[in-house]
Formats: C-alpha cells, sequence, structure tokens
C-alpha cells in the first residue's frame, strides 16, 4: 500500500457538516459548510478559488448543467449560476433543513432528501414536484436509479426504502441503519451508489457495503475488510464502474474492485476524521476527492488496480476458502509432475484436503451469465455451460405495510412529542439525557389536575379518559410488555395497577373506553381489562393490527386484512359492544383509503359514529344508511395553503358540523413548544361545483340529511335528541324547499319533481305545491299531489306498523334473546293505564265521601252478574266498562286493596324494553309514577273493593262504582277520555275504514285516526272529557245534575259547530292534499 496516493488536506470551510461534487467534466471540485458559502476549486492545489456567500448555512450541494443546487438552512434548494455565484431559481421548498441533493445525468430529475421526513422528486421540465412520503425521521440520503425507474433512500428511522417513481410506493424496505432523532446525531450518513448499469445498489451496512441485485432486491455480494474498525458510512461508484469506494466514521477509505470484490486500497485520514462527502472525478480519471467534519478537502489519486498486496491473515485465509475454486491452492507437487489436483482445478472442480470430490463451483458470476467473467479455456466453458440458465422468477412489488399507531400521536423518534391528544386531554413525553418524564394535562381541571410521571419502564403508548390513564411500554431485555393503569374514579386507597403481558408478547395498541379498557398485541390477541385490573376477555384478531380506538361501550379495532395493490394499504374494521349489547359493525368491513395513502387518524365522533381520516387529508365517517360503507365529509387539503401543509386530527362533532384539528405547516406533526392552536373547519361534503348555488344547496341537504341519520339512531339507543332533531329536519326542509325554487327558476320541472320525491314528509311537499300553483306550473302541481298522497299513505303506513300491536321484534343480544316491544305500543298502554289508574282512585274517593253512592254500590253487590260476565267477554278491553267490576264492602278489611296495587306495579313493570339512556319523561307519565308510587294505601273507607266475586270470574281492567241514586239498577254516569268520546262518535266510520278489524283492534285503530283531527277538535273533545260532573257536592246535587247519555251527546253536538267525522274526512287522507292543490278553475 503506497500512503502517497492520499493527498494532504487543505482548509475549506468551518468545523461541522462539508459537502461536495465535482462538475460534469471534472475539473471544478465545488463544496459547501456550514459557514453558509460555496467554494469552487479548480483542482486541490487551487489557492484562488471562488467563493460565495449563500446563506448562513449550507448541508448540500450538487451540479447540474452550469450551476449548482445547494439546500440552505432557510429550507429551500437554490441555483446558482457557477461562474457568479447568482441566484437562478428555486428548486424546491421544505420545512426543514435539505440533507442531500442528487441530479440525474440528463439534469431533468433532481431528487432531494429533508429532515421533514419527506423527497421530493422535482422534474425540471415540468416542474412539478413528486413528494414521497413513508419515513418515520429524518431522511439522510438518496440515489436516483441511472434507468430513472427507481429511487433508494435512508433515514433516522433505521430504513432504506426504494421507490418506485411512476407509482410512488415503497417496494422494498431494509432495515440496516442505526436509528436516531435527528440527522445531525446520525452515526452515520448512509450515502448509496447505484452501479452505472444500475443492476446493483451499494448501501453501507454496518462494517460492510451490501450490494443488492436489482431483479430481487436480495444481497447480491457484500463488500468488506480487516481494515474496517468503525461503521461505514458512504458509498460511491466511480463512473467508469470499475471501483467502489466506501468511507468510515474514523477516516478510513477503501476502493473495491467492482468485479472482482476485491480490495484495491485502504488509506485512513491523517487526523482519522469522520468522512462527510466523498466523490469520484466523473471525467474517467481514477482521482477521488471527499471532506471531513472539520471543514478539510483532500483528494486520493492515481487508483489502479492491482496496487494493494493483502497481508497474510485469518480474513484472507477466510475469503480464500470461501471463493470456490480456491485463489492459492498449494498443490504440493513440482510443475513438471503430473497433479490430479491441478487437472481438477482447471477443470472447475475441486477436492478438499484430505482428497474428496466436493463438486462443481457456486460462482454466481457464471451461472447468472455475467459477460465481464470471463472462461479460461473451452473446457471450463463446456462445463459451465452445460447448466440451463434459469430466467429468474417476476417479483410482484408489494408494499409495506402501515405499522401499529395511537390515534393523535406523533412519531416515537422525536425527543419532545405527543403520546395523544384527545377530547379528554394531552400527554406529552419528553426525552432527553437529562429527563425521561410524561406529562398529563386535561381540557376540563375538575376532571383531574395535571399530572406529572416519571417514565421509567420507557412507555411509548397512552390512552385517557376521565375514568382512567394507560400506558404501556414494549418488551426490552430484561422486561416484558408492561401495561400500567391509573385508575382516577377508584374511590379505594390504590388507584394504580399494572400488569405484565406473557412472554413473546408485546403490547401494539390500546384504549380505554367507559369502565373498560383494550390492548391489541403482536400475537394477534385483543384483551379486554376492567379499570380496575379485571381481565374479562381475550379476543383474537383477524389480522395485524394498525389501531384501536374507543367511545363509551363501543371498541373499533382496525387491522390489515390483505396485502394491497398498487401502493394501497389493505385495512379492515371491526366496531363491538364490550358490555354485550348488539354489535354495531359485528363483522369486518373494509376500510377505504385514498390511492396510495396510509391511516393518519381514526376513532368516533362526539355522538359515536366511526370515523378515519388518511394521510391524504380525506376524512370519512362511515353511513349506517347504506350498510357498513363510508362517505366522505372532508377534504382538509381544500383548507390548506402550502403542498406541504397537512391537518393533524383531534375530533369531530356532527351536531356542531365541524371538524377539529391542528394546521402544521410543512409537516405532519405539531410541534410541542410552543402549544399549537386548534383549529375548527366546518364539514363539507365534497361535491361537485361546490360554488354554486345549486351545489351548495346540495351539499347542506345531505350534509343534514347525515346528521339526522345519525340523531335517528341515537334516539333508538334513548338518547333525548328532540330539539337537534328538530333543528336539523328544519335545516333539511328549508334547504330542499330552496332547492326546488331553484330548479322551478331554471325552468327544470323534471329536477323539481325530484326534489320533492326526496322531501321527508308530504308537509314539505305542500309547501311546494303552493309555490308551484303561484307560478302557474300547472302541469307540475298535478305531478306534485301524486308525490304527496303516495307520501301520506307511506307516513299512515309506516304509522301503522309502528303502532301495531303485533309488532314484536327479537333481536339477539349478549344475555339471549329478549322481546323488544315498539315504543308507541309502550305509550299507549301507559296511557291508556294512567286513565284507569286515575279514575278508579278518584271514583272511590267519591263513593266513600257520599254515603248515598256508598250504599247504592253495597246494594249493586248484591244483584246478579251473569249476564254481565258473559257480555264482558266480547267487549275491548281496553275501552273502559260502564259497569264497576267490583263493589265497595265495609264488612271486611282484607289484602285485595293491595293486591290491586301490586297488579297496577306488576302491569307496569312488565314491560320488557331495555332503554340504554332513561329518557326525559312525559308530562302524563310523571304523573301516573307519582300517583302510583306515592299514593298511600286507602284508609279504612277506602278499602270497598271487589271481595264477593267468585275466583273465577274475570275481572276488567277498570272500575267505576258510580250509582244514580233514584234507580240502583241504572249505570251510573261515566267520566271517558276524550278518545274514547271521539270514537263513541265515530265508531261507524272506524268499522268502515278497517272492517276486519275486531274490537279488541278498534281502539288502537280509532287512535290512528284520532291523531290526525285537528288540533281544534282535539281540544274541544278533551275539554269535553274533563268537564264531565264529579260527586263532589251533595247528594241532592248529584241526582240533578248527573246527565245521562242523551243529554252529554246533545251537548257536545250543540258546543261543536262542524261534525268531527266532516274534520276527519277533510284533514286526512287525499282529501287533506285537495285543500292544497292548485285549481285550474281559479
Amino acid at each position: 500500500m503506497e500512503s502517497k496516493k492520499m493527498r494532504p488536506t487543505r482548509y475549506a470551510h468551518f468545523e461541522g457538516h462539508t459537502d461536495l461534487c465535482y462538475t460534469n467534466d471534472g475539473r471544478y471540485i465545488i463544496t459547501c459548510g456550514t459557514d453558509g458559502e460555496v467554494r469552487v476549486f479548480e483542482g486541490l492545489d487551487d489557492d484562488d478559488c471562488k467563493t460565495h456567500v449563500v446563506a448562513e448555512c449550507a448541508h448540500s450541494i450538487a451540479y447540474q448543467d452550469g450551476r449548482f443546487l445547494v439546500g440552505t438552512d432557510s429550507n429551500l434548494v437554490q441555483a446558482y449560476t457557477l461562474d457568479e455565484g447568482s441566484p437562478d431559481g428555486i428548486i424546491t421548498r421544505f420545512t426543514a433543513p435539505t440533507t442531500h441533493i442528487v441530479v440525474s445525468k440528463d439534469a431533468k430529475t433532481v431528487v432531494c432528501a429533508g429532515s421533514d421526513m419527506t423527497i421530493k422528486v422535482h422534474d425540471t421540465v415540468a416542474y412539478k414536484d413528486k413528494v414521497l412520503n413513508g419515513h418515520q425521521a429524518p431522511v439522510l440520503s438518496v440515489a436516483l436509479d441511472p434507468k430513472g425507474e427507481f429511487v433508494a433512500s435512508s433515514s433516522c428511522d433505521g430504513s432504506v426504502k426504494m421507490w418506485d417513481l411512476q407509482m410512488s410506493v415503497t417496494v422494498a424496505s431494509w432495515n440496516v441503519v442505526p436509528k436516531t432523532n435527528s440527522f445531525s446525531s446520525s452515526l452515520t450518513l448512509c450515502r448509496m451508489a447505484w452501479t452505472p448499469d444500475g443492476q446493483y445498489l451499494l448501501v453501507p451496512a454496518g462494517m460492510q457495503v451490501n450490494a443488492y441485485a436489482r431483479k430481487n432486491w436480495q444481497i447480491h455480494h457484500s463488500l468488506e475488510h480487516e481494515s474496517i474498525k468503525e461503521m461505514v458510512s458512504l458509498a460511491a461508484v466511480s463512473s467508469c464502474g470499475r471501483f467502489v469506494a466506501g468511507a468510515c466514521r474514523d477516516g478510513v477509505i477503501l476502493v473495491w474492485d467492482a468485479n472482482s470484490h476485491q480490495i484495491i486500497l485502504s488509506e485512513k485520514h491523517p487526523k482519522g476524521l469522520a468522512i462527510t462527502g466523498m466523490a469520484w472525478n466523473p471525467s474517467g480519471k481514477e482521482e477521488l476527492a471527499f471532506v471531513d467534519c472539520d471543514g478539510q478537502l483532500g483528494t486520493l489519486e492515481n487508483i489502479i488496480e492491482g496496487d494493494y498486496v493483502s497481508k497474510p491473515g485469518k480474513s484472507d485465509t477466510e475469503k480464500a476458502d470461501g471463493v470456490f475454486p480456491p485463489v492459492d491452492v498449494d498443490m504440493g507437487e513440482e510443475d513438471d509432475e503430473f497433479s490430479l489436483a491441478r487437472i481438477k482445478q482447471q477443470l472447475g472442480f475441486a477436492d478438499d484436503e484430505q482428497g474428496t470430490f466436493v463438486g462443481l463451483p457456486e460462482d454466481n458470476d457464471l451461472l447468472s451469465g455475467d459477460p465481464r467473467k470471463k472462461v479460461k479455456d473451452d473446457d471450463t466453458a463446456s462445463i459451465v455451460t452445460t447448466k440451463t440458465e434459469v430466467p429468474p422468477a417476476p417479483v410482484m412489488k408489494l408494499p409495506e405495510i402501515q405499522k401499529p399507531f395511537q390515534p393523535g400521536m406523533s412519531p416515537e423518534h422525536l425527543n419532545d412529542r405527543y403520546m395523544l391528544w384527545n377530547n379528554v386531554g394531552i400527554v406529552r413525553q419528553y426525552s432527553s439525557e437529562d429527563e425521561n418524564s410524561i406529562d398529563v394535562e386535561f381540557h376540563d381541571t375538575s376532571v383531574h389536575h395535571a399530572l406529572h410521571l416519571n417514565n421509567n419502564s420507557g412507555h411509548s403508548m397512552a390512552a385517557l379518559s376521565t375514568q382512567a390513564l394507560a400506558l404501556a411500554c414494549e418488551a426490552q431485555d430484561d422486561q416484558p410488555s408492561k401495561l400500567a393503569v391509573q385508575h382516577f374514579s377508584a374511590w379505594g386507597g390504590s388507584k394504580e395497577w399494572h400488569v405484565d403481558m406473557p412472554s413473546e408478547e408485546e403490547i401494539l395498541a390500546l384504549c380505554i373506553g367507559v369502565g373498560w379498557l383494550a390492548v391489541a398485541t403482536d400475537r394477534r390477541n385483543l384483551r379486554i381489562f376492567s379499570t380496575s385490573g379485571i381481565q374479562r376477555d381475550v379476543l383474537s384478531i383477524p389480522g395485524p393490527v394498525v389501531c384501536l380506538a374507543a367511545f363509551e361501550e363501543q371498541l373499533m379495532v382496525v387491522f390489515h386484512s390483505g396485502m394491497g395493490v398498487s401502493g394501497d394499504q389493505h385495512m379492515a374494521a371491526i366496531v363491538l359492544s364490550v358490555n354485550g349489547n348488539k354489535h354495531p359493525v359485528p363483522l369486518s368491513c373494509p376500510l377505504p383509503l385514498s390511492p396510495r395513502s396510509y391511516l393518519a387518524w381514526a376513532g368516533f365522533t362526539d355522538e359515536g359514529t366511526p370515523a378515519v381520516m388518511d394521510s391524504a387529508g380525506i376524512i370519512r365517517m362511515m353511513h349506517f344508511k347504506y350498510g357498513y360503507n363510508w362517505t366522505v365529509i372532508l377534504n382538509t387539503k381544500n383548507h390548506t395553503k402550502g403542498k406541504s401543509d397537512n391537518y393533524f386530527m383531534l375530533g369531530v362533532s356532527e351536531t356542531q358540523g365541524n371538524v377539529r384539528c391542528i394546521l402544521c405547516k410543512g409537516g405532519r406533526y405539531p410541534p410541542v413548544l410552543p402549544k399549537p392552536h386548534v383549529s375548527i373547519i366546518s364539514i363539507q361534503v365534497p361535491l361537485c361545483e361546490l360554488e354554486t348555488e345549486k351545489g351548495g344547496l346540495e351539499e347542506k341537504t345531505l350534509r343534514s340529511g347525515l346528521l339526522l341519520n345519525s340523531l335517528e339512531r341515537l334516539g333508538r339507543q334513548g338518547y333525548d335528541i328532540e330539539d337537534s332533531k328538530n333543528e336539523a329536519d328544519k335545516i333539511l326542509k328549508e334547504a330542499m324547499i330552496k332547492l326546488f325554487a331553484l330548479a322551478c327558476r331554471t325552468e327544470r320541472e323534471s329536477r323539481a319533481l325530484e326534489v320533492c320525491q326526496l322531501m321527508p314528509s308530504y308537509h314539505t311537499v305542500q309547501l311546494a305545491i303552493k309555490y308551484a300553483g303561484k307560478l302557474h306550473r300547472l302541469q307540475l302541481a298535478d305531478k306534485l299531489g301524486e308525490v304527496a298522497s303516495a307520501k301520506m299513505q307511506e307516513e299512515m303506513e309506516r304509522a301503522a306498523k309502528a303502532q301495531g300491536v303485533e309488532e314484536d321484534d327479537l333481536q339477539m343480544y349478549g344475555s339471549g334473546m329478549r322481546r323488544i316491544r315498539t315504543r308507541d305500543e309502550d305509550e299507549d298502554e301507559e296511557d291508556d293505564y294512567s286513565e284507569q289508574v286515575q279514575e278508579s282512585v278518584e271514583n272511590e274517593e267519591a263513593v266513600v265521601d257520599n254515603p248515598l253512592l256508598a250504599a247504592a254500590s253495597r246494594r249493586e253487590n248484591t244483584t246478579p252478574r251473569g249476564g254481565l260476565l258473559s257480555s264482558q267477554n266480547s267487549k275491548n278491553p281496553f275501552k273502559k266498562s260502564g259497569t264497576p267490576s267490583s263493589a265497595p264492602q265495609s264488612g271486611k278489611r282484607g289484602i285485595n286493596v293491595i293486591d290491586q296495587f301490586r297488579k297496577a306495579q306488576k302491569k307496569m313493570d312488565s314491560s320488557p324494553v331495555l332503554r340504554p339512556v332513561v329518557k326525559k319523561p312525559q308530562a302524563k307519565q310523571t304523573t301516573l309514577k307519582k300517583e302510583s308510587q306515592e299514593e298511600p294505601p286507602v284508609p279504612s273507607g277506602k278499602e270497598n273493593v271487589s271481595e264477593n266475586i267468585p275466583e273465577e270470574t274475570p275481572k276488567p281492567s277498570a272500575t267505576n262504582p258510580f250509582k244514580k241514586v233514584e234507580k240502583a239498577t241504572d249505570t251510573p254516569p261515566k267520566k271517558q277520555s276524550a278518545l274514547q268520546l271521539w270514537l263513541a262518535d265515530n265508531e261507524k266510520v272506524v268499522k268502515e275504514k278497517y272492517p276486519d278489524a275486531s274490537e279488541k283492534d278498534l281502539l288502537a285503530k280509532a287512535a290512528m285516526m284520532f291523531k290526525d283531527v285537528d288540533a281544534d277538535t282535539k281540544q274541544k273533545y278533551k275539554a269535553l272529557a274533563t268537564g264531565t260532573p264529579t260527586a263532589t257536592t251533595t247528594p241532592a246535587a248529584e241526582t240533578t245534575t248527573a246527565p245521562n247519555e242523551e243529554d252529554k251527546k246533545r251537548k257536545r253536538e250543540e258546543t261543536t259547530p262542524e261534525s268531527p267525522i266532516e274534520k276527519k274526512a277533510k284533514g286526512s287522507g287525499l282529501n287533506k292534499l285537495a285543500a292544497f292543490a292548485f285549481n285550474k278553475d281559479s
């Protein structure tokens, strides 16, 4: 080895990171450094170099067609002229300093790597940038394929990725780089290089340089040497392709022969400084220039093959043993003697030390048909060519699957990062040489005070709710993966607990709901715990987990369900109910993502609807109306100014119609300090032509429809959503009426008709009919009348179906099969029973207070009841009976009163309906509960109940002990409800409309018709029902003021100006719509 090949170094820049490149003709060496200057040397001996000041600090440099490109501390890649150093345009922009720049041979493509974890491929002809995202740490270097098809990149996250430029996806990835947090603290620059023919990529990896073959992206061979004591940081290939150079951290520079893989030269820096830049002279001259971390420039010259003579040693011996056939074989015989071993060696065979045949050579170059490997003689060639070369099988380019993450977190490689940011609070992690801690901040300080925790266990995942804080860490060398929980709502003394995962099982994701928490492991187990530490369930995840999310009792699991195509991720999601209720999404449904994007956030809206966001800025929400499919509710990229700007997702509110997020200028994650501001973006469904009036109204209609769907789902779950639903319904109707008016103004009658068909109710169609009549749209008004008729018929059928007694919905729950009755059925029964109980109590009080009525009731008990009982069996059980079913008795004080109240309570509690959330009670139901629960047992004078009736006699559902004094056999006046009074007057009409209805169902049918009666008629019947005389006066007045049935009917006819049946006929069905129809004769 001749040390004269390395010339003495000279000063170029201040101490720090320095970079260099050659001009295309090899005449000039261009360097840049931390002093912000660019120097142009005409050889190492140039004492009058050109100096250009470009910035305060220059990080990287490259040459392109008479100008140099430099990455400055202003996060720009700026072009300058070579001669004068004047600015010549901006190539691209980053949000952090540029770390490396490479230019293609045709100067049409510039590839830049940035500390903001992005790679930008700039087209100098079209002046467009293509951004490659995928690294989770600053990018160290890039290498452009000579054929222009691939780009290789290395990063501080420990990976080297191979990118397909046409599809912008990763086709291969290797973890060969030490992980660090920043470019300045990295142990290697990992500068890679392609061979001139593009067949191999040379990557510095530890103590060697690996050559990856283009055909399968596998290691073809490795370059190493005994002089390598520190990590190899740079690799470079000469323009002729004959030499491969490598530089180490300790200043050692090595040159290998690219064909034989033998070492040619090994030189060490005089001061042992780390090499930061290295480049071959492109003119073909065997010259290698380099710069070190002290800002010094040096060169290696006159590099030729065969200069280096390896010293005998263990490494060379081992390497000789690895070459087949052996390079230096001591035959142990004279040259003129006959040697069988020599003949075998020439023919390509070889023996071991004992002379045993060990087989044919395994030279990969010969088998692969490398044209640069020449065969010495015809015999060897014939032997080698006897093996048929098998063409390599096509390799499918598969994208790299996304790794697990926590929604609302920033990357783990950052020293200061967010472990979690959600609706409850913020969890920050600080990692440095002096401190390793976790801070917890709550948005509402009344939930809990702020926390400061020591992170001695190395927790990297967090989940936070109003009840607990969960922290998890991956397995380390000396301890397993651990879950630690601080239970805020625990009332006992100990609020902290932790659990270790089984051996060889690590936690990858976790979340917290109401009363439970879940963790997903690399063994594809989903472990569910209670917040106090009880292990509840262990489920299996169908694929590698991506993330978990929780909302109250709902658990969403996102996992990989397959390998995507064209660079896409193939994910699926399931939404389960932890408490065993009906699962919202029991089976896995595909999770849609934008092309060649990954999942950036997943969770639930404030109303409990699953929502996701991908790296392209698209926010989607599950649309239950169309099954388990998703709809786009916002494109955040429409609200950013720069291409590199992104939004960091925090949450979604459907009722407020906005998205909470943080604007990250030039990046994807917000900084920890200073604390960023939260932005509010209104939800906007990305329809076409949103800037027009029609597009805006359509978007408003669709958005209101989505909100109504969510509110209806919440209403079925028991939430009080009447105010929000009325407001959303009002907005929807207003938007549809405006859309209808716009269609009429633009002469789009077919479109106007379709708008009416999409209206939610026939009341909105009636407004459209009036508007069409004002515009004299005769044909449109007729068609709208048909639409209104159809909508009314649909609403009546829907109401009948909802109120039908036979409606039973059987659903499977975790605890078994239960009968779920309709809400209207329960309300009808409760209202009817409330009236009956209230009437019975009032009548009993009146009988006790009036001795004449009490005597009449006692005499009534002695009359035969056979005919009455036989007639009661065929009557409607929902109708109050005019004959009392029980008579007071003063002789006994039995338990019948208690039995009556027990029966009433049993009837009230017999409904099996389960409501998860207590609704706001109605006024009538409140009165019922108050009277039935707070009414004390009847005193001695009020115990007169039916005790003389035989046990086999069925008891009617209501009792009325009122009797007239004059005639003990006459039926006393009965207090009836408004519905019963209306049914008495319109029973014939009800039976004509429902001829098949039995008397048992007649009251329910009448309730449906009474619902459509106008408010005035309802009010009058209610007044008549409340105005029925009661026994609160003297007995004489009772007998004189109690009217009979004919008097009451006559009184109703006199006070009612119009027949209720005419009102009904006018206010319902097609006749009701006829009032709003357009009259052609008018």
